[in-house]
């Protein structure tokens, strides 16, 4: 299913809950009325809406418990969002400025330091599940620490909600405002600044699994010694009775050492940017297993002297290559040899002959076109695969993965769901306390300088008209800047 299918089945699905909730609402259902109020439901066009008092008591009895620790966690969570907030509003700014800058140039992707991630343009549509989980986690945490710090505070907890907008969850919570305006500016600063405190951690806590993965799978997975090969597709041209298998671990691609994913993207990137290696082998072996015809010269380029049969049988024209000191010709221009055997009696890979070690032996190159290659994949376990054809069939149809099991019964899906997951939740966590501590209406930000300000210039005369005139001026600033870069670099992805 493609990625407009499953847009057009979600937005059906919220369709079909509006009309059913305006059908039952209308009908004054008494069961289905009791039932959202009961669950704390709302279902609108486009949103659903879930609120519920669940979990104040717990959330509650956690702030109270240890106010020591509560204390220190959050005046903490103050002092890392103080520093955070001038570099916040230095990033904008830079934004702003590689903004005009690049409006003069080609380059509109120089200098951007945060940018929105949108699924099917940044993000793979088949990681959506990893996008929306990111989010609910990151919007979850969030408000937790509000919620926390609130009832650390005796600040009344309403309860907490979760708003899904079409496919992208938002966490909430609901607060006493009066309570929290009467607080001292401190107290205030506590709450205001422990979202952003929460996702800094978090993002602290996933990066630091990401980096430690490899030690903590250790004992179950083996990782830089090779990759895992996890699907084949069913019309990949590896599959066959000699071919590549399902959980078979390569280490090598022709002469190119394959420890993680990359090196195996890489390499076969390489094979097909580069020319056919030749093989250096001992002439003897192409006396005995030449069964070459005269020439012929293909419309493609490459040159034929090959039988039909010798062919089927796995037979290749290989051309001799004369090294750089002109030598008397020991052998023919062409030889028609069986690839299988050459390529395991082979000393090393050649350009020309000279590179071939022993006296000898010659350097013979496969006669090919310029699109079609001979691919030596070795594994640990079974025969060299022997792939005659594009590259590019390899990359399209064979999956693999970094995580080698250990065990025959795992599957390296846990680790890669793990780190990828703390990928997401590493840099969505991270971009929210930086985009909510920018002075900005309706962010986190706007209250924290609203603070700030008040605690700042509390002890000036008169100053009532000073300080909201101030915070109006730098948050509208915020807002604008904002919004302009997030316009900016949307208009640029999706255009």
């Amino acid at each position: 299913m493609d990625a407009l299918s499953v847009l057009i089945a979600i937005a059906l699905i919220h369709c079909s809950l509006f009309f059913f909730d305006t059908l039952f609402k209308s009908c004054s259902h008494f069961p289905y009325l009791y039932f959202l109020e009961n669950t704390g439901l709302e279902i609108q066009i486009l949103r659903v809406k879930w609120f519920t008092t669940a979990f104040n008591r717990k959330i509650i009895k956690w702030g109270m418990d240890r106010s020591r620790f509560w204390t220190a966690w959050f005046n903490a969570g103050i002092i890392i969002t103080v520093i955070l907030f001038p570099i916040a509003v230095i990033i904008i700014l830079k934004m702003t400025f590689n903004m005009w800058l690049a409006g003069s140039s080609s380059d509109t992707s120089s200098g951007v330091i945060l940018e929105p991630m949108l699924p099917g343009v940044d993000v793979p549509f088949n990681e959506i599940g990893y996008y929306a989980a990111t989010l609910a986690i990151c919007s979850i945490v969030h408000e937790l620490g509000h919620a926390f710090a609130a009832a650390r505070e005796d600040v009344q907890l309403f309860g907490l909600g979760i708003l899904i907008v079409f496919t992208i969850p938002i966490a909430y919570v609901h607060i006493s405002n009066e309570q929290l305006t009467a607080l001292p500016l401190r107290n205030q600063l506590r709450i205001a600044c422990a979202g952003i405190w929460h996702n800094i951690i978090l993002a602290t806590i996933a990066a630091a699994i990401l980096v430690f993965s490899t030690w903590l799978w250790a004992p179950l997975y083996n990782i830089g010694s090779g990759i895992y090969v996890k699907t084949i597709l069913p019309n990949s041209p590896m599959l066959g009775p000699s071919g590549l298998l399902e959980h078979d671990v390569i280490y090598k691609l022709n002469n190119c050492p394959v420890k993680h994913s990359e090196d195996w993207y890489d390499c076969i990137l390489q094979t097909m940017q580069h020319s056919a290696p030749g093989y250096c082998v001992k002439q003897s072996f192409i006396q005995d297993y030449d069964e070459s015809v005269p020439a012929k010269q293909k419309t493609n380029g490459a040159v034929n002297c090959c039988t039909t049969d010798s062919e089927m049988s796995g037979n290749q024209c290989f051309e001799y290559i004369e090294g750089p000191q002109t030598a008397p010709l020991h052998l023919p221009p062409h030889s028609c040899l069986p690839v299988r055997a050459m390529l395991n009696q082979s000393q090393n890979y050649c350009q020309t002959s000279h590179e071939c070690l022993s006296q000898d032996t010659h350097c013979m190159k496969p006669s090919l076109d310029n699109v079609t290659k001979i691919i030596q994949i070795k594994r640990k376990i079974g025969k060299d695969v022997l792939f005659f054809g594009h590259p590019a069939d390899i990359y399209r149809t064979v999956d693999v993965s970094d995580w080698v099991p250990k065990y025959s019964f795992l599957y390296p899906k846990l680790p890669e769901s793990l780190a990828l997951l703390c990928k997401y939740i590493t840099v969505f966590s991270a971009g929210l306390a930086i985009i909510n501590v920018v002075p900005c209406f309706f962010l986190d930000g706007q209250y924290i300088l609203n603070i700030l300000v008040l605690y700042l210039l509390n002890s000036v005369p008169h100053n009532k008209n000073i300080r909201e005139s101030t915070i109006l001026t730098i948050t509208s600033i915020g807002t604008l800047l904002l919004i302009m870069n997030l316009m900016y670099l949307l208009i640029n992805k999706l255009l």
